[in-house]
């Protein structure tokens, strides 16, 4: 029978999610939710995504800041928490395979938000 998450003592958690959840640039923690389960917390700044987004399109900072206030509706450079949650009852597996597909991008979390400023910036 495979291990669950919820029955991970907080050392195995922390090295699960250590292990597996790798290669993001932003600032990032996990916490532990009531029935075992986990949350992982991303800080999204939008100051250090307009400079990304600037630099990788070629856009004005400024073009980039007032698209990702469009596109995401944020009113202002204040940087918002972004969280992705797995289950108490997910398998160590389930949670590692999870952890690592969020983690795939430098981005993390905030990859498709990085993905749907670059397509509203098109039409700019």
């Amino acid at each position: 029978m495979a291990e669950k998450l919820n029955e991970l003592l907080a050392d195995k958690a922390t090295l699960l999610v250590r292990e597996n959840f790798t290669g993001v640039r932003a600032e990032w923690w996990w916490e532990r939710r009531m029935g075992g389960g986990i949350e992982i917390c991303q800080e999204l700044d939008p100051q250090h995504m307009a400079r990304d987004l600037s630099r990788e399109t070629g856009r004005e900072t400024s073009t980039v800041r007032r698209a990702i206030g469009d596109e995401l509706g944020l009113e202002d450079d204040e940087p918002v928490v972004l969280t992705f949650e797995i289950a108490g009852d997910a398998t160590v597996a389930e949670a590692a395979r999870m952890l690592s597909e969020r983690s795939s991008t430098s981005e993390g979390l905030a990859a498709g938000l990085y993905r749907e400023v670059e397509e509203g910036l098109k039409d700019v």
